[in-house]
């Protein structure tokens, strides 16, 4: 939930910035193998639709859930030259680090699903059950490996939609925020492995077609 705030908030920042030409800006973004990222959300999604259970109840799910991860590791190396990505990449490690240091899931303690869950008592979380539509398992403080990278932050209610979540997911979204701002440049990589570089408002719209390299470089695709 609180990637899709980033991307609310993302889009109304970059709004009020660049007004009309927000949208040419985002479209200008020179993502590379972007159908990666995306392939790794439908793979996350049976997890994330997963209801409360025993973790040996959604195996097949957990195993596309950490694949995933290959996939968009892939897409961030791949993009790597641009300042949202890094932060973005930076995200996804810290989550992953949590994750594999916790059996393949997310930790969340029960206390903060009883903030989250207004009316709900500690008993009610029971450690070491998936907590249901997340990648989450229930696991105590005293448990839970590298707790800091953990879902240790909450939005409680009046949000809308209470949630808890990671300093990971903080990088994530944030770096999401940074991404929908568009190009500083516009790069273009040519069939000769080159880099070419150019001021955004020097073609206006993502076409190439005018402006003036500022700078070119060799360019090692991966």
């Amino acid at each position: 939930m609180i990637l899709a705030v980033a991307v609310v908030l993302g889009l109304i920042v970059s709004l009020v910035r660049y007004k009309t030409q927000a949208i040419d800006r985002i479209a200008a973004l020179p993502l590379r193998s972007a159908w990666l990222a995306l392939l790794a959300l439908v793979m996350q999604y049976p997890l994330l639709l997963a209801p409360f259970s025993e973790t040996q109840q959604v195996v097949l799910h957990q195993v596309l859930f950490l694949l995933s991860h290959l996939l968009l590791l892939t897409f961030i190396w791949r993009n790597r030259w641009m300042a949202g990505i890094q932060i973005i990449g930076l995200g996804v490690v810290w989550n992953l680090a949590a994750v594999l240091a916790n059996g393949g899931f997310m930790p969340v303690s029960p206390e903060a699903l009883v903030q989250i869950n207004p009316g709900s008592s500690l008993e009610q979380w029971p450690v070491g059950l998936h907590y249901g539509f997340s990648k989450d398992i229930i696991l105590a403080r005293q448990e839970t490996n590298l707790w800091l990278l953990s879902d240790i932050l909450v939005l409680p209610p009046p949000f809308p939609w209470p949630t808890a979540f990671s300093l990971g997911d903080l990088l994530l979204a944030f770096g999401i925020g940074v991404l929908l701002q568009g190009p500083r440049d516009l790069v273009n990589v040519t069939a000769e492995g080159l880099v070419q570089v150019l001021p955004f408002d020097a073609v206006g719209v993502p076409g190439f077609g005018g402006g003036r390299p500022i700078r070119s470089q060799s360019h090692t695709s991966s």
